[in-house]
């Protein structure tokens, strides 16, 4: 099963408020405005860089299943991750889902 939907054509970027709604059942990620686009960040740590790694490789996996991708960010002991919607200029619900989609795959929740 998909975890993002097609955007339909009228679609559009989430406002703050619709963002802080979607994302209230989130553990650790954060709304940040970079660029006038809101998107949702979190920062996983890690014992090392071997492990922040194979955590973006994971998250890789999964974005390319998906064909929706995030910006990852690694170093020693953490892995940044970054998710929007390039077409919108913001953050769609399908950002929201693969969010949670990144806990449950790595984590099992």
């Amino acid at each position: 099963m998909s975890i993002c939907q097609p955007l339909p054509p009228d679609a559009r970027a989430l406002l703050e408020a619709e963002a802080r709604t979607e994302m209230r059942h989130l553990e650790g990620w954060q709304l940040r405005r970079r660029d006038n686009i809101w998107l949702l960040e979190k920062t996983y740590v890690t014992a090392d860089f071997r492990q922040s790694l194979a955590l973006a490789e994971r998250i890789a996996r999964l974005a390319e299943a998906e064909q929706h991708h995030p910006e990852i960010t690694l170093a020693w002991g953490r892995c940044t991750v970054r998710w929007w919607t390039t077409r919108l200029g913001g953050l769609h619900a399908n950002d929201v889902r693969m969010a949670a989609a990144c806990d449950e795959y790595l984590y099992g929740e």
